[in-house]
């Protein structure tokens, strides 16, 4: 199989599919590919300058138009809008993740990590509260502003996120936050 058969971010998509071992939502996975970008030079470079979000809508047409290759290729399958890998696609992916360097894998791993166990709540809680400037956010959801007190302290508690991410998405300094999650 070649390596050159596939972009930098069809050969990513189809890793990061392989490694969540599930089935998964194309508005998920593009947040989950946005969020491996931040750390992935090349992928970063593949991606929209200023991504947008609107409420929990987070769309990257790179990011779909790598999606729409890897379908018509057979590679994964779209339905309803979940995808999931085919045999050929797990092929592929088992290939490519042999290709990657050690770095790159781990930022993989930690992203995913970020979101087994995350509700979507979460992930738009660190999403607007940690990656506003990054992000070009049209009306945030009001649901994620109104609790975000209790978001931060989920993520913290689960271990996603540091004390000092916690506090900035809690809108708190990190002595009030700490004194919140003593009271709760």
């Amino acid at each position: 199989m070649s390596e050159e058969k596939y972009t930098y971010l069809e050969k990513i998509i189809l890793i990061l599919l392989y490694l969540y071992n599930d089935k998964i939502s194309i508005d998920r996975l593009h947040k989950i590919v946005f969020l491996a970008s931040l750390d992935l030079k090349g992928l970063k470079e593949k991606m929209s300058f200023r991504p947008r979000m609107y409420k929990d809508i987070f769309f990257d047409p790179a990011v779909a138009e790598a999606l729409e290759f890897l379908q018509v290729n057979k590679l994964i399958e779209i339905n309803n809008n979940i995808v999931i890998l085919t045999k050929n696609g797990e092929e592929a992916a088992q290939f490519l993740l042999s290709e990657l360097s050690y770095k790159e894998k781990d930022i993989l791993e930690e992203v995913l990590d970020l979101f087994n166990g995350t509700t979507d709540d979460e992930i738009l809680a660190i999403f607007y509260f940690k990656l506003d400037d990054i992000l070009k956010i049209i009306k945030p959801l009001y649901r994620i502003i109104k609790n975000r007190k209790k978001l931060a302290v989920s993520l913290y508690r689960k271990g996603k996120i540091s004390i000092g991410a916690a506090s900035e998405i809690a809108g708190m300094n990190i002595k009030d936050f700490m004194h919140l999650l003593h009271k709760i």
